[in-house]
């Protein structure tokens, strides 16, 4: 017997090792959230009849596949110690993270969804037809990779955002009631300060009051001036790009955050102490303070707003993902409300809100990357 171990010794520690794990899986409650990579995680799907007849089994074995390894037991742990190792290795890749200069990480991003952007692209269009008569302002942002040319490795072949981002706008540009405002030029003319975080995908703080001043310019205001503004600091942020990549060399970032006037706030109608949750600076996510975090609907009431006329309510609807979070407090300066709308979470439809709102602008704006991946943006049209 013991040569017996002795000899698949090997063999027989593998097969420990996987039936010690599957059955572990069995008794570790599932996750919804991964406070290490910032994501919801893929829940066991529920194979129908009627799905198969849509599209066959492979859109459940994805859905399955994608549920095994995310809820696979001790899944930080391992991520954490294959990252480690790896950087340890002198790789200066991991987890589709790249390591930059000046302790700058971006992400790999060589292809899109082409077919979802299309889409995407559609659906605008589609609402703008719609609604001929509501100004909308249309805005495509950059990752730190397009703007932060001199920080990139050498031999990162990325998909050029901007190029791409032109192609939308021309296919836009017949709505008579858009505008198109690209940032891209103004990011990159401010390349050598701090506009995105080093850690995580989006921009700092300053780099949203620049494309705020963009687009307020753009909209015929005076944008207010950074400096008159009381400013707060919270150290020690490590955003999503060290939570994919856990690079242990890595440099926390900074996170500063501004006091606008604002009367009150209310989140789906239920009123909230403030647009920043406070609490928040003091967890992993700290971004997720900007707005608190990522709601269907968050009306804000201004209790400063320079462009106010009396007699008057100007209200304006914000539709954005997460870069906006840190963007949307400086129009306090400028509308009396704001309503700020994240289609991923929305549960009215958008032409209720629209009837019952009335806004004067639509602000449509978004991160290419996430409008490109976004499969929520058809509810524009409903």
């Amino acid at each position: 017997m013991l040569k017996f171990l002795a000899k698949y010794a090997t063999a027989i520690g593998f097969g420990l090792f996987i039936a010690i794990f599957a059955a572990a899986d069995f008794f570790v409650p599932t996750r919804e959230y991964s406070d290490l990579e910032n994501r919801k995680l893929q829940q066991k799907p529920t194979l129908s009849w009627s799905a198969i007849m849509r599209q066959g089994d492979q859109a459940y074995n994805k859905k399955y596949e994608a549920y095994l390894n995310d809820q696979f037991v001790l899944r930080d742990e391992w991520i954490s110690l294959k990252s480690r190792c790896e950087s340890i290795l002198g790789k200066i890749e991991n987890n589709g993270i790249v390591y930059g200069k000046d302790g700058y990480l971006f992400e790999k991003y060589q292809e899109t969804d082409l077919e979802n952007l299309d889409k995407n692209v559609t659906y605008l269009t589609e609402f703008l037809e719609m609604y001929p008569e509501l100004p909308v302002t249309f805005s495509l942002w950059p990752s730190s990779y397009q703007v932060l040319q001199d920080k990139l490795p050498a031999g990162l072949n990325n998909l050029d955002q901007q190029e791409m981002s032109q192609e939308i706008y021309a296919t836009l540009a017949g709505s008579p009631s858009l505008q198109i405002l690209d940032v891209t030029a103004v990011l990159k003319q401010h390349a050598q300060e701090y506009i995105f975080y080093r850690t995580d995908h989006h921009w700092t703080s300053y780099g949203a009051y620049l494309a705020y001043r963009e687009l307020i310019e753009a909209l015929g205001k005076t944008p207010v001036e950074l400096a008159s503004i009381e400013a707060n600091q919270v150290e020690g942020f490590y955003g999503t790009y060290y939570s994919k990549a856990k690079l242990a060399s890595a440099r926390p970032d900074v996170i500063t955050w501004y006091e606008v006037p604002v009367a009150e706030a209310d989140l789906e109608g239920v009123p909230v102490d403030g647009i920043y949750d406070l609490e928040k600076f003091e967890t992993r996510d700290k971004y997720a303070a900007f707005l608190r975090g990522n709601n269907g609907l968050m009306r804000i009431v201004s209790a400063g707003n320079r462009d106010h006329t009396e007699g008057e309510i100007s209200r304006v609807m914000v539709v954005k993902d997460s870069f906006a979070n840190s963007l949307v407090p400086y129009l306090t300066y400028h509308y009396d409300e704001i309503y700020v709308v994240d289609l991923r979470h929305l549960a009215p439809k958008m032409k209720d809100l629209l009837t019952e709102i009335q806004p004067d602008e639509l602000l449509v704006i978004y991160n290419f990357m996430n409008f490109a991946s976004d499969t929520s943006v058809a509810k524009l049209r409903y």
